[in-house]
């Protein structure tokens, strides 16, 4: 028994190290996916001077598409930039950009609210305006998480509370990244930006959401399997 398993171990290996290269590699050009649109947002913007709609723009792609990305794959095993962090540390670096992309991209869409300028009969601005609110819940659910205090545990257990940050969490950046995606075929995106570029801008948006996805989607279902045995 004891020999077959260790012959369908090493059978097992070749597959889990090709399949962790792959990971490697999505988790490689998901960064640099992410960083490319994150500087021609900033330049683009910048060219602007950061007025109004550019402002906007520049707050919500870096809240959602930049930081939030990043911090969502915080935890991630092969992340380069945080697999030598303690837990407690990646814990912290994901709170921290979590609270930075999410005040910038609540910020960026409260401006656009108060505008006077008609941007709620587009679904880039109806789904912006259910990411903007569900941006302010997240921030106050991660704030709940990372402090645990008690008065919450009299309502919800602290894996409860996880849980439920986890899942606000996802679908949150699941709206802000629909919104950036359909704001790159708005009047204002397209007045700027070439036509043919802007299907890539869309395409790398979509991939970037994708890759991000993998690691907090595997910790949902792990709590999800908890809570299945609670």
């Amino acid at each position: 028994m004891t020999t077959t398993t260790t012959k369908s171990n090493a059978k097992d290996k070749p597959k889990v190290a090709f399949w962790l290269q792959i990971q490697s590699l999505l988790n490689t050009i998901n960064h640099v996916f992410i960083l490319l649109i994150g500087v021609y947002v900033t330049l683009l913007a910048r060219s602007l001077d950061f007025q109004d709609t550019a402002m906007h723009m520049f707050m919500t792609v870096i809240g959602f598409h930049v930081l939030s990305a990043e911090a969502l794959m915080a935890h991630y095993p092969l992340n380069p930039i945080t697999n030598s962090f303690t837990h407690r540390n990646k814990s912290r670096f994901h709170g921290i950009l979590q609270l930075i992309g999410g005040s910038m991209a609540l910020l960026g869409g409260l401006g656009k609210i108060q505008s006077t300028e008609v941007h709620f009969t587009t679904w880039h601005g109806r789904f912006g305006l259910f990411a903007t609110f569900m941006c302010f819940a997240s921030i106050l659910g991660g704030i709940l998480n990372y402090f645990q205090p008690k008065f919450a545990h009299k309502i919800y257990s602290p894996s409860e509370i996880k849980f439920r940050h986890n899942l606000f969490g996802l679908l949150t950046f699941s709206l802000g990244m629909t919104t950036i995606t359909l704001g790159y075929f708005t009047q204002f995106f397209t007045k700027y930006v070439d036509a043919d570029v802007i299907p890539a801008f869309a395409l790398a948006t979509i991939l970037v959401y994708l890759m991000t996805m993998i690691a907090p989607v595997r910790s949902l279902l792990d709590k999800l399997k908890y809570r299945k045995k609670k």
